[in-house]
């Protein structure tokens, strides 16, 4: 077989005449492969990535609903004390708040009536734990 007028890439994909190759002639042609077959990878990578970005826009799923306007957002409350102390009506004014951040515009009719802090070590977490626990080990 003549291989004078064939390229590199020619004679590397006949595995009769590639043996004729040289060392520093296959590491070429091994490197060209690679190269190759990497762009393409990362070609076909970006039109998806493209491609998906466009769909998103399509469809609505890549915007983020817009946030409703806050009726009358709370004061920051500054107080000396550090917050492991807070009191009890500064702790249900910040649950509240967060409440009414969370439910955003459905905020309007949300009441806090009574917090009330639990003591001791049987809290109503605390027991669903230890019967949790219990539960796993009769299994």
């Amino acid at each position: 077989m003549d291989t004078s007028n064939m390229t590199l890439m020619e004679i590397f994909s006949n595995p009769d005449v590639m043996h004729t190759l040289s060392f520093g002639e296959k590491m070429l042609a091994s490197t060209i492969t690679m190269i190759m077959g990497l762009g393409i990878t990362f070609t076909v990578l970006i039109l998806i990535w493209i491609f998906i970005a466009i769909m998103g826009k399509v469809l609505g799923t890549g915007k983020k609903p817009a946030a409703a306007p806050a009726a009358a957002a709370p004061a920051p409350v500054e107080t000396k004390a550090p917050v492991e102390e807070a009191s009890d009506d500064s702790l249900v004014a910040v649950i509240a708040a967060a409440v009414a951040a969370y439910q955003g515009a459905n905020a309007n009719n949300l009441v806090v009536k009574k917090i009330t802090r639990l003591s001791g070590d049987n809290t109503p977490w605390g027991a669903s734990a230890l019967e949790d626990r219990l539960d796993t080990r009769r299994r």
